[in-house]
């Protein structure tokens, strides 16, 4: 038992060590800035290029909210009104500013898979063409793979109360696990097909279960503190969503980046471990 509990320590310490050395605290604050800027623009191009395949519509109609549930406490009911207004807005745009909105969402997308490189110790950037293949999954491929996750779960819950109308509050329990669920698959996705090298499916889906499990523990303890200590409402006033609203944004990308570490460490030690036992 000792022994288990010593590599686990050990694999905290690397894990710690590598997110030390990324400054990832500098690369959070850098991501949260970028995110302000570019979170309605990449709504917007996701959205938009989903919504160009028919057979994704009712997926996309579960995707929207899920999203913006996901990433933002439900306290701050006022900046997911705005940022659903401003996306509404965007999506209107034409001409230049298409383009403009277009540029904005890939700076944001590209400094995310610099960042989660960095993590990995990776600073070469990938070919342009296996960029292109990288971006297009990510803008089709992933959207589509959750959105019709969300439908289908929520279609499966509707239709299990429709048919048991006594086991509306039982299911009601399988709310957290079934986000937790799919954000791993999402984040999985993410981890396997952002660094700019092979990584075994096995280690992330691991670091991809931790951080969603992180980021709903956080959320918890996000909204408990907003409710339970008002001092930023007292301080800031109607502004107050603002501040809080770039705190959740900085505290996800520690645990975003946190997941990248847990799986580029399972990488590393399962590689040196097979090469240990290729030489032995």
């Amino acid at each position: 038992m000792w022994a288990h509990i010593g590599r686990g320590g050990l694999f905290v310490f690397w894990v710690l060590r590598r997110l030390r050395s990324a400054s990832v605290g500098r690369m959070a604050a850098s991501l949260a800035f970028t995110t302000l800027l570019g979170i309605v623009p990449l709504f917007t191009v996701a959205l938009a290029v989903v919504a160009r395949f028919p057979v994704f519509d009712r997926g996309l109609d579960a995707l929207e909210p899920f999203l913006v549930k996901f990433l933002l406490p439900d306290s701050s009911s006022a900046v997911r009104h705005y940022l659903a207004e401003f996306t509404t807005k965007a999506a209107g745009v034409q001409g230049i500013g298409t383009v403009f909105l277009i540029i904005t969402a890939l700076l944001l997308v590209a400094q995310m898979e610099r960042e989660i490189n960095a993590i990995w110790g990776i600073y070469e950037a990938r070919s342009l063409p296996r960029r292109i293949v990288m971006y297009a999954l990510g803008f089709v491929a992933v959207p589509a793979m959750v959105g019709g996750a969300v439908y289908l779960t929520s279609w499966a819950i509707e239709q299990s109360i429709a048919a048991v109308p006594s086991v509306s509050q039982a299911l009601s329990l399988l709310v957290q696990p079934v986000e937790i669920a799919i954000a791993t698959l999402a984040l999985t996705m993410l981890y396997k097909l952002v660094p700019a090298r092979r990584v075994p499916m096995r280690d992330a889906l691991i670091g991809a279960l931790l951080a969603a499990t992180v980021f709903e523990l956080a959320k918890l303890g996000f909204k408990f503190y907003i409710r339970q200590v008002p001092t930023y409402r007292v301080v800031y006033g109607a502004l107050a969503a603002l501040p809080l609203f770039l705190i959740w944004i900085y505290v996800s990308w520690i645990i975003l980046l946190l997941g990248a570490a847990v799986t580029a460490t399972l990488a590393e030690r399962g590689g040196k471990a097979r090469k240990r036992r290729r030489h032995a």
